[in-house]
């Protein structure tokens, strides 16, 4: 039996995710390599995930075909990006430190979707998981692990050095 506070939660937890979609679709929006991708954000339970619609530019094997594994690492470290930016509260713009990707199977040329895990976030560093798929979400294609550095805004280096 369900109550008005159950379907009240439900309509409220559906408005954050959209909002936060709409946060991370702006955020991939100021990437220009993002914007090539054609990377969109799409609202999911818990926050956002990232959709890399196939193209046949992004094609590198066209015997199997498979996604080329450039385009796989990228949208990894690109994903790692939006969600360790959306996070942040200063809304620093994060440099790669470090990335692993794992490719686990072939990436065939279709849709792709990939979910962030912030692993730790602090003051300066971040640490985010990825996972990528194509259909199920439980037989990944790649997996990666991407350090990011968050930038001292310039007004704080200043009060630093005083």
């Amino acid at each position: 039996m369900s109550t008005v506070s159950d379907s009240v939660q439900q309509t409220s937890g559906a408005i954050e995710a959209r909002n936060e979609c709409a946060d991370w679709q702006a955020l991939l929006e100021c990437i220009p390599y993002a914007q090539h991708l054609g990377l969109e954000a799409q609202p999911e339970t818990e926050g956002a995930l990232v959709h890399l619609p196939c193209r046949e530019a992004l094609i590198g094997n066209f015997m199997l075909p498979a996604l080329h594994g450039g385009v796989i690492a990228a949208l990894i470290e690109l994903t790692a990006r939006v969600a360790a930016q959306h996070r942040d509260n200063n809304k620093r713009c994060p440099r790669i430190l470090d990335s692993h990707i794992n490719y686990l199977r072939p990436a065939k040329a279709r849709s792709t979707f990939a979910g962030a895990e912030i692993v730790r976030q602090g003051r300066r560093t971040s640490l985010i998981e990825v996972v990528c798929w194509q259909g199920e979400r439980a037989a990944p294609i790649a997996n990666g692990r991407v350090q990011l550095l968050l930038p001292i805004m310039a007004a704080k280096k200043a009060d630093l050095n005083k």
